[in-house]
Order: C-alpha cells, then structure tokens, then sequence
C-alpha cells in the first residue's frame, strides 16, 4: 500500500536528519575517545607491598635475602660484615641486643638514608635492626623495624602509622606513595653498598666468629 505524500515526506526527513546526526555523532566519537582516558581516567593507586616489602605477619617493611658471594669463606665474610656495620651505624647508637648465634651479627641502630626527591638528597636517619647470618659462599640479611630518629613520621614512616586496623589495609596518599618510592630507592642503594663490601676484595681482620 502507498504511503500518503506527507507521511513519505515526513519519513524521508526524518531518515535524513538522524543519519546527518548520527554521522556527526560518529565523528565526535573517533575526536574525543582517543583523549578521553587522559581526561576522566585515574591511575590506580598501586598496592603498598609495591612500594616497599611488607612482612606477610607484622605487617612492617622487612628487606631480606640471601646473597651469594663465590671463594669467600664464613670468617671473611663475617669479618667484612663487622666492618661494613662499623662504618655505616652511628657510633653510641647501637641498643643492648641478645648474644646472637655463630655466625650471626644482629644489631640496632641508626643509620642514615639518602632521600632522593626533587633532583635534591635529604639525608635522613633511621633506628633500624640489622641482622646478618654469613656461611661459606653466602650471606643473609634482613632489616626491620625502621623507625624515623628523632622519633617522627618523616618520609611516611614507621609503616604502622599507614595502616587501617578498623579495615585491615594502608591508607596512604600519592604523596606518600612518592615518598615510600623515593625511600624504598634509598634503602636499596644502603643494600647495593653492602652487597660491594661484601664481595669485596680487601684484606679481611680476623673476628673470632663465636
């Protein structure tokens, strides 16, 4: 059956204008989706055992491993341990600890962390217990208990202060995020020096192991 002429004509139009603006809809689209992320979208925010290692049971930033140093012996290594704590712990600073094990060192103490931020280094010390358990061949070490000397929460820290016990997570801002970065850096560089004494060559005094 024929369409009544002004019916025709109306559908027409109408046919015409939606496609009009559907096309200029379509052209819009392939303009703005392109930026679109860079306008409304937000960069999570990362998860915090990616900005320094947390200790699955206290909670705490904890950095440990286990190196290995080729040819060196249990009294080189332990005797090079000695020294590299001696030079990098502040002098009067060490807490009265237990009698550690054979071949173990265990202190506490304050030592002092470059914090790189802003093209600038703001050194800043931290109270920190270092252990260090040496056999032939390898070395462990783990450093916890970071605590801010004085006592304050400088560079986000202790980590403790971070965490939500009423929602059992951290609760942190990008700023701190940046700045745990920036001291998670400065930890690591302490580590890559120790890790140089380590395997270094020098002449090793002797330290009765024991």
């Amino acid at each position: 059956m024929e369409l009544n002429p002004f019916f025709k004509s109306v559908s027409q139009f109408s046919t015409r204008f939606y496609s009009h603006w559907l096309r200029l809809l379509g052209v819009a689209c392939l303009i703005l989706v392109p930026t679109s992320p860079c306008v409304w979208a937000q960069t999570p925010q990362p998860f915090i055992y990616e900005l320094v290692p947390i200790d699955g049971e206290s909670g705490d930033v904890v950095y440990t491993a286990v190196i290995p140093v080729v040819g060196a012996s249990t009294t080189q290594l332990y005797n090079r341990a000695h020294r590299f704590l001696a030079q990098t712990v502040q002098a009067g600073s060490l807490l009265p600890m237990a009698h550690p094990a054979k071949h173990h060192i265990s202190q506490c103490g304050i030592i002092t962390l470059p914090h790189q931020q802003a093209d600038q280094s703001n050194p800043q010390n931290y109270r920190v217990t270092i252990e260090l358990t040496v056999k032939a061949g390898k070395y462990r070490y783990r450093l916890s208990q970071f605590r801010a000397h004085p006592d304050s929460l400088g560079h986000g820290l202790p980590i403790r202060e971070l965490y939500r016990c009423d929602k059992q997570t951290y609760s942190y801002t990008e700023l701190t995020a940046q700045q745990l970065r920036a001291w998670d850096h400065s930890v690591k560089v302490y580590l890559s020096k120790l890790q140089e004494y380590m395997v270094g060559r020098q002449a090793d005094e002797y330290y009765k192991p024991w």
